[in-house]
């Protein structure tokens, strides 16, 4: 199953997002853990320190308080803070009424200045941290005894604070997720709601409610629909061309057909006749159906189209029709700009050079100049793609140029040939929007000057 855009970038959106909510929640939770232990180990800590201030050694060898320890607690029984003496021997020597009844099972023989902390249960299931300091007490004259001062306080405080944070934690973390969550799939759909926009005119264009994509695309998309249009509006053009060629096609065969059916019912008609005359229309059949196919299959200019090395073209052509018109020993100068490219269909461009070089090369005496270069036609402003085709041969009158572009017309009808190679040239040019005109060549001959806008 194929993921929608929006789908995946939802995906992917809510893995990122859980990851660092998650990340960051655990983040959070440690360092509140650590932050409330380190409190409550200072607490302990205080209470000690009161502990040891209270304390002081009989003469019989006891342990006995001086003054009151400023935690009430002490004296509450089963309060959850807890103070006990140790000595050296392991017996309690002193203990706060909150032990009553219970029993903790603090470690003593600690050395002098060594302290511990620990995480113990009492004897009634009561989880407590314990912190335990060692401490030697007597007079220099007498010989020093080890103690160990503990306190410890019920863990219930610092787990329910523990749950109350992580609860609360999360409980905000995931409210945070699912309206970042909401957000984004509002965004996702308000950011993709051009594609579905598309999707929609594209559905609209298949179902012909409309021709080509009229929407309103922000600049990202709009390269896309541009050339979608010019697709769309090229294959309409290429249709309309075929369809055009084919009614022009069953129009122009009339005529000869006519002839033909004519010559046939025409009463003592002579074999001689009658082969001139069906050679005749064959001939003029035969190009009919030459030049509506060429002009049926000629592409036009078309979106995303690759760019094609004029040079290379022009030198592919002339070195062929070198060879076709060898005898002649015609001199072909071809100027160039090195690099030139222009974005057509290769076989247009080879029909279009193709026509007029041969053209150049049936007619010229002994030189054809080709120029191909950038240039603006006639004075304009816009610059297109120039070429310019000159021979010494005998040119084309003013008055036969029209002729010579028409669909089979030629200004020589003895020389062999349809009359269709300007005609098809012209046709090209028109189906990129550029111009042709045929002049006088300064050598004598016929000077073609072809232009073809860029876009």
């Amino acid at each position: 199953m194929t993921l929608s855009i929006n789908s995946r970038m939802l995906i992917a959106a809510s893995i990122i997002l859980f990851s660092f909510l998650g990340v960051t929640g655990i983040t959070l939770e440690g360092s509140f853990h650590a932050s409330t232990e380190e409190s409550f180990k200072e607490r302990l800590q205080v209470h000690l320190n009161a502990l040891i201030a209270a304390a002081d050694l009989a003469e019989d060898g006891s342990m006995r308080l001086i003054y009151a320890l400023p935690e009430t607690r002490f004296f509450s029984e089963r309060s959850g803070l807890y103070a006990k003496i140790i000595g050296n021997d392991g017996k309690a020597v002193w203990s706060s009424l909150s032990m009553n009844g219970i029993t903790i099972p603090i470690q003593g023989g600690l050395g002098r200045g060594e302290g511990r902390y620990q995480y113990l249960n009492t004897s009634e299931g009561e989880p407590v941290l314990v912190y335990s300091l060692g401490l030697t007490w007597g007079e220099q004259v007498r010989i020093k005894e080890g103690y160990t001062f503990a306190v410890a306080e019920s863990l219930a405080r610092f787990n329910q604070q523990q749950l109350e944070f992580r609860q609360n934690l999360w409980a905000w973390l995931g409210g945070v997720t699912l309206i970042l969550l909401i957000m984004l799939t509002i965004i996702l759909r308000w950011g993709l709601a051009p594609l579905r926009e598309v999707a929609e005119d594209l559905q609209d264009i298949e179902s012909g409610r409309n021709i080509e994509l009229h929407g309103k695309y922000p600049k990202e998309l709009r390269g896309l629909t541009d050339n979608l249009n010019a697709l769309i509006q090229t294959n309409r053009e290429h249709e309309e061309r075929y369809q055009a060629s084919l009614g022009d096609l069953a129009h122009s065969l009339k005529t000869p057909l006519a002839v033909l059916r004519g010559a046939i019912e025409l009463p003592n008609q002579s074999v001689s006749g009658m082969q001139t005359t069906v050679e005749e229309q064959v001939e003029r059949m035969d190009q009919i159906v030459q030049y509506q196919l060429q002009r049926a299959a000629t592409s036009g200019r078309t979106a995303l189209m690759a760019p094609v090395d004029l040079q290379a073209i022009t030198q592919k052509i002339t070195d062929a029709l070198t060879k076709v018109y060898g005898d002649k020993n015609i001199q072909c100068h071809i100027e160039s700009e090195s690099g030139l490219e222009f974005h057509c269909q290769e076989g247009d461009m080879m029909e279009l050079l193709g026509n007029l070089i041969d053209n150049a090369f049936k007619w010229a005496k002994q030189r054809i100049e080709i120029k191909i270069r950038r240039a603006e036609f006639d004075g304009g402003d816009e610059t297109g793609l120039m070429i310019k085709i000159c021979d010494d041969g005998p040119g084309i009158e003013e008055k036969h140029i029209d002729t010579v572009l028409s669909r089979g017309g030629r200004a020589d009808a003895e020389t062999s040939g349809h009359g269709l190679g300007l005609a098809m040239v012209q046709n090209i040019v028109e189906l990129y929007q550029g111009q042709l005109k045929i002049t006088r060549a300064s050598m004598g001959g016929a000077q073609i000057t072809l232009w073809l806008p860029w876009s």
